[in-house]
């Protein structure tokens, strides 16, 4: 058994080398070869030495996992702010909430307009249109904005910041060198980027901690999100691989479901329950390929038979170009989130208290 489980971990170790390395968070291996290893303190070992790695920024093949059996303790006086109202902010709250270690009476949000106040004052959350106010009434603040306004904002509520504070960045593609370099030196900054689907408590979020940021703070933040959907923390090369996996891989996954349908539309189906059943389909295959751990090939094939319909449906996906235009996506998106990366770094000047 010994012998399998190194074996295991060899082949995990050398493999996440070959795969794009966001693609490893919906992998289930590490589990596996973690598992494997008979005293805790090799897990241990293990998981400080990859903490390490990652605070140092170097590049490493293992995601930082804390023990789920023991969560740090939540402060019940923990303020939480939200800066940004859209989406992205109102799932995050959502999924915080329903955690109920943090009472809605903690959590603010502040916006310029008042459009999306209103489904946060359902919350029982306070709003406010001041990012000064917020800051200093909270402890840790969400900066859910658009790219192109991070300096702004963050100019804007510097002076307001101080050592007590955990800043965590939402904005796409602004990396931590920036956002540090905007903030007052030692600022413990992380950067975060989930999904749309952290609006139903089913997300995939990967975060990094900056230069002072302390694994507990990281801790913090995962338990704190673990309501929202898969949560996981690794290098910040990671961070616009996952906006081009999942941030934007949402919407193509959108794109395939409606597809789908319309095949179906297009064979003769109402259109109503065409949209449903791709939908549904969407839903059961990805929580399938989740809870099972397998390889997506794996269970592709396991569907197939041969001369079947499913065969001749995936040689015509083939033969469309498919998996080249879906690889292709990824790789645009995330170069883009790397370009916005580069156009918001000559704006940052490093402030020193």
């Amino acid at each position: 058994m010994q012998q399998l489980c190194n074996q295991s971990w060899m082949n995990l170790k050398h493999g996440a080398a070959r795969m794009a390395p966001t693609a490893a968070l919906f992998v289930f291996g590490i589990g596996l070869s973690l598992q494997c290893m008979t005293k805790r303190q090799k897990i241990l070992k293990k998981k400080q030495e990859a903490a390490q790695l990652l605070h140092d920024h170097s590049t490493v093949d293992v995601i930082i996992k804390s023990d789920p059996k023991t969560p740090p303790e939540m402060d019940s006086n923990l303020r939480i702010g939200f800066i940004g109202a859209g989406n992205m902010a109102y799932g995050i709250a959502k999924g915080v909430l329903q955690s109920g270690d943090v009472p809605s009476s903690n959590v603010k949000v502040s916006a310029p307009s008042a459009r999306n106040f209103g489904r946060f004052q359902e919350l029982g959350v306070a709003v406010t249109h001041s990012n000064a106010e917020l800051v200093s009434s909270c402890d840790l603040v969400f900066v859910a904005v658009k790219p192109h306004l991070i300096t702004t904002i963050l100019s804007e509520i510097t002076d307001h910041v101080t050592r007590k504070h955990i800043i965590v960045s939402v904005a796409a593609g602004v990396t931590l060198a920036t956002l540090q370099g905007l903030l007052p030196f030692d600022t413990v900054v992380l950067r975060l980027m989930p999904n749309l689907p952290c609006l139903v408590q089913q997300g995939a979020l990967l975060f990094s901690r900056g230069t002072w940021a302390r694994q507990e703070d990281g801790d913090l933040l995962r338990s704190l999100l673990q309501h929202c959907g898969l949560v996981e923390e690794g290098p910040e090369a990671w961070i616009d691989i996952h906006t081009g996996l999942s941030g934007s891989g949402v919407a193509f996954v959108y794109l395939f479901a409606e597809a789908l349908a319309e095949g179906a539309v297009k064979m003769g189906m109402p259109s109503a329950l065409a949209h449903s059943i791709a939908a549904q389909t969407v839903l059961g295959a990805g929580q399938l390929l989740r809870d099972s751990g397998k390889h997506p090939a794996q269970l592709r094939s396991e569907v197939c038979t041969p001369g079947g319909t499913t065969i001749f449906g995936l040689h015509a996906m083939e033969q469309g170009g498919v998996r080249a235009a879906t690889m292709t996506a990824v790789e645009t998106a995330t170069e883009r989130a790397r370009e916005l990366g580069r156009k918001s770094a000559p704006t940052a000047t490093e402030n020193r208290k």
